[in-house]
């Protein structure tokens, strides 16, 4: 079968786990290439390392260990750094000095929750814009004032990519897959977590109101979409049926998604189509008169695209 990004290049991804790590905040960075991966086919493969070499805890206690050792650390598209709650012990610890060198050979470095702070202290990210977890920020900008510090979810700087909540590293790694895979694969992405929660009396969908969206406008078409997946209607049918007109609904999804209404409309269907294929088993022809295309090969086609 072929993949759905055909000409998507491979992606490979170190991660740098330190001791007390946030096990939200890996799963913010990586799922989302996950989800990318699992749902276009793209190439993208990861390896975790630890500064010692052996299993680290989680601060909730999870452990996990290593797929090698940095020696065998090649080199990688992004490094994920995650620091972890003994930052300033680490911070001043040989080892990890040694094995913070793996951004040497990075081409982008994402540092999130207290990761920054451990490559500013090893010097790697003088006179730069970045950021880490806000708790930290007023105590960070005071220890280390040849940096820029941020108050924002993410900063970039060069390929020095910084971040500290969980929010803030989902949205920045959204960001990188809209850069290298494009707006459909971000689209997927943050559909798969970024539900918002409704509000009292709302009605759901058919498919739930996924993906949802915390602008109320935005999440009526999303929601009309959704209900319309077996039986498209016309964007005009869409937009009257939402209360606006198709001018305000084309611009509030340019702002809002980085999608024109039309595309995100095909972009529900395609994932509807993918789930019900690869992950239900279902026919190209089943999934096609399921999700609104006249024929299989106009399914692939549209998927080709």
């Amino acid at each position: 079968m072929q993949p759905i990004l055909p000409n998507a290049p491979g992606l490979r991804l170190n991660i740098l786990l330190f001791e007390a790590f946030s096990t939200m905040i890996l799963a913010c960075l990586l799922e989302p290439f996950r989800v990318v991966r699992d749902e276009h086919r793209a190439q993208i493969v990861w390896r975790m390392f630890t500064p010692h070499d052996g299993p680290v805890r989680s601060s909730s206690g999870l452990s996990l260990t290593p797929d090698g050792p940095l020696a065998a650390a090649e080199a990688c598209d992004i490094l994920l750094v995650v620091g972890g709650d003994q930052f300033r012990r680490d911070a001043g610890q040989a080892a990890t000095r040694r094995a913070l060198a793996l951004s040497r050979t990075a081409r982008s470095v994402i540092a999130a929750d207290t990761g920054p702070w451990l490559l500013a202290a090893a010097g790697y990210l003088q006179g730069k814009e970045v950021t880490l977890h806000w708790q930290l920020l007023a105590e960070f900008a005071e220890t280390f004032p040849e940096l820029r510090c941020l108050n924002a979810p993410f900063a970039a700087d060069g390929k020095w990519l910084t971040c500290g909540s969980g929010a803030g590293a989902m949205e920045l790694v959204l960001q990188e897959i809209h850069r290298r895979f494009g707006a459909a694969a971000r689209f997927d992405a943050a559909s798969m977590f970024l539900n918002a929660p409704r509000h009292a009396g709302e009605h759901a969908t058919a498919y739930g109101g996924l993906p949802s969206h915390p602008n109320p406008r935005v999440r009526r078409v999303l929601d009309l979409m959704a209900a319309a997946i077996e039986r498209p209607c016309t964007l005009a049918v869409l937009a009257e049926a939402a209360g606006l007109t198709l001018r305000t609904m084309a611009r509030l999804f340019e702002t809002e998604l980085g999608l024109s209404p039309g595309k995100c409309f095909t972009q529900l269907r395609l994932a509807r189509a993918r789930e019900l294929m690869f992950q239900q088993g279902m026919s190209a022809d089943a999934a096609a008169l399921r999700c609104g295309f006249s024929c299989a090969a106009s399914l692939r086609r549209a998927l080709a695209r």
